[in-house]
C-alpha cells in the first residue's frame, strides 16, 4: 500500500527533474464508510477507499495545478510531466506570492478517532431510524457517513506535514404522510459522541407535528431561521470572505475590515481547528500552520480570509486558510445568542418558522441576492404562537439585508453539516425581519 508521504515524494522528484522552480503537493487517503436508509431498512452497507494528489507547479510567472486519483508512479510522473509541458505553453500570470517557507512546527488540536475501525454503521443508522419512528415517523430514509483520512504535504519550499482527521454526520428525513416531513443532523467527529437518536427523535417529532401544511400568502414576514438554514447562508458569508472572491467579484463584503455588515449582535469565527469541526486541519494547502480568524465581530468586518499570494495583494499576512486554488473557510462558528426558541416565537407577531431548505441559488454573488426553498417542518406564526403548518412557499432576498435584520440570536447551536452545508458551521437559530416570501412555482 503506497502511503500519501511516498505519493508527494514522486511529485516532489519529478518536479525537480523537469525543472519547476516550486511545487506543492498534496495527498489524501480516505477511508470512508457508508449506510444509506430508506422505508425504515438499511439499503446500502458501503466502503469506499480511495488516494489522491495534487501538484501546483509554477515556473517564472506561470502556474497550474492537477489533480489525479492514482497509487501508480507513472500515472503521477504523466501528471507533473503533462502539467509542466501545459504551463511552459501557457501565458503568464499577474504576479503570485512564492511558497511560504519552512520549516513549521504544527499542533494537533483535535486529534481523531481512534475506534474509526469499530463504527458499526448498520448499528447507529438503526439506532436513529428507531428514535425517529417511536417519535411519530411513518417513513425514515437518510445516510450515515464516516470519513478517516490520512493527509501528507510537502512544497519546494521546505514545509512538510502529515495530519490525520475523522468525521461522522447523519443525514435523516421522517414522513407521516405525502406532505409532512421533518429533518434532522447530527455531526461529530468522535463516533461515540454522535446523537444519532437525537437526530432521529427531532425528524420524527416535527413530521408528527407538520401534517397538512397550507399554503403561504406570499408578503414580507418576520422569519425564525432554524439552525440548519441559517447555517446554510452563513456558509455564503464564509465564501463571501475569501479575499479570492472579493478579487473576483462573486462576494457581498467590501474589501476592507472595519465596515458595518450585519446587526451588532451577530460575530462570525472560522475556526482551522476547532472541537466537532468536522474539516479541522493543522496546516493550509501551502504548509502555513491553521488558526481561528474573527471575520465579523458586533457587526462589524474584521478580515478576509487568504493566502500567500492574495495576502501580498491586499497589503496583510496569509490568515491559513489556504486551497491550492483559493482561499477558504474551514469551520464556521456564529456565537450564541441570549434567546430561546420559544422567546422568539413569542416576539412574533407575524411570521415563519423554517427548519430545512434547498435549492439555495443567487442571482447576485455580488450583491447577496438569492433564493431558497424550505421544505420539511415550518409554521406560520401569529401574535407570537404557531399558527399551522406551511408550504409551497420560496425565500428571496439578500443576505446582506438580513444580516443587518437579525432582531435575537439563539443561545443553543449545533453543528451543521451536510449536502446542503458542506462548510461545518456552527449555527443558532436566528429572528430576522423584513424576509420576503413568495409562492414556489410547481
Amino acid at each position: 500500500m503506497v502511503e500519501p508521504a511516498e505519493l508527494v515524494s514522486w511529485v516532489a522528484a519529478a518536479a525537480d527533474r523537469l525543472g519547476a522552480d516550486s511545487y506543492d503537493a498534496v495527498a489524501v487517503r480516505l477511508h470512508e464508510g457508508q449506510a444509506r436508509f430508506s422505508n425504515n431498512s438499511l439499503t446500502i452497507i458501503n466502503e469506499l477507499k480511495t488516494e489522491n494528489v495534487a501538484v501546483y507547479l509554477t515556473k517564472g510567472k506561470k502556474r497550474i495545478l492537477g489533480v489525479v486519483s492514482s497509487t501508480n508512479k507513472d500515472v503521477v510522473d504523466s501528471l507533473v510531466g503533462r502539467l509542466y509541458a501545459s504551463m511552459n505553453s501557457g501565458a503568464s500570470e499577474a504576479e503570485f506570492a512564492p511558497l511560504p517557507k519552512g520549516p513549521f512546527s504544527y499542533t494537533i488540536r483535535v486529534p481523531h478517532d481512534r475506534d474509526h475501525d469499530q463504527f458499526d454503521h448498520a448499528s447507529y443508522a438503526q439506532r436513529a431510524i428507531d428514535a425517529a419512528v417511536s417519535a411519530g415517523a411513518s417513513r425514515v430514509a437518510g445516510s450515515l457517513i464516516s470519513q478517516h483520512y490520512r493527509l501528507f504535504l510537502r512544497t519546494s519550499s521546505g514545509v512538510e506535514g502529515s495530519d490525520e482527521r475523522t468525521s461522522y454526520s447523519l443525514n435523516i428525513r421522517a414522513f407521516t404522510d405525502r406532505d409532512a416531513s421533518g429533518h434532522g443532523i447530527a455531526v461529530s467527529t468522535k463516533g461515540k459522541a454522535l446523537d444519532v437518536e437525537g437526530a432521529g427523535r427531532l425528524a420524527g417529532e416535527r413530521a408528527a407535528a407538520c401534517r397538512s401544511p397550507k399554503q403561504v400568502e406570499p408578503g414580507v414576514y418576520t422569519v425564525l431561521f432554524g439552525r440548519t438554514v441559517f447555517a446554510n447562508l452563513v456558509e455564503a458569508v464564509g465564501y463571501s470572505a475569501s479575499a479570492y472572491s472579493v478579487e473576483s467579484g462573486l462576494s457581498f463584503l467590501p474589501p476592507k475590515p472595519g465596515e458595518q455588515v450585519a446587526s451588532q449582535n451577530f460575530s462570525l469565527v472560522d475556526h482551522g481547528q476547532v472541537e466537532g469541526g468536522a474539516d479541522s486541519r493543522s496546516f493550509d494547502d501551502e504548509g502555513v500552520p491553521t488558526t481561528s480568524t474573527t471575520l465579523v465581530m458586533g457587526g462589524v468586518l474584521q478580515s478576509l480570509l487568504h493566502n500567500s499570494t492574495t495576502a501580498v495583494r491586499f497589503g496583510t499576512k496569509t490568515t491559513g486558510n489556504a486551497g491550492l486554488i483559493q482561499p477558504h473557510p474551514w469551520n464556521l462558528e456564529v456565537s450564541a445568542g441570549d434567546s430561546t426558541i420559544e422567546e422568539m416565537i413569542r416576539e412574533t407577531k407575524h411570521g415563519i418558522y423554517v427548519t430545512n431548505n434547498w435549492y439555495t441559488r443567487f442571482q447576485s454573488y455580488k450583491t447577496g441576492e438569492y433564493s431558497t426553498l424550505p421544505r420539511d417542518y415550518a409554521f406560520l406564526i401569529e401574535n407570537g404562537q404557531l399558527s399551522h403548518p406551511v408550504a409551497g412557499f420560496r425565500i428571496s432576498d439578500s443576505i446582506p439585508r438580513q444580516l443587518k435584520s437579525i432582531r435575537l440570536i439563539g443561545k443553543d447551536r449545533s453543528w451543521i453539516k451536510w449536502w446542503e452545508v458542506h462548510t461545518p458551521t456552527l449555527a443558532p437559530d436566528v429572528l430576522v425581519d423584513g424576509v420576503t416570501v413568495t409562492r414556489a412555482v410547481s
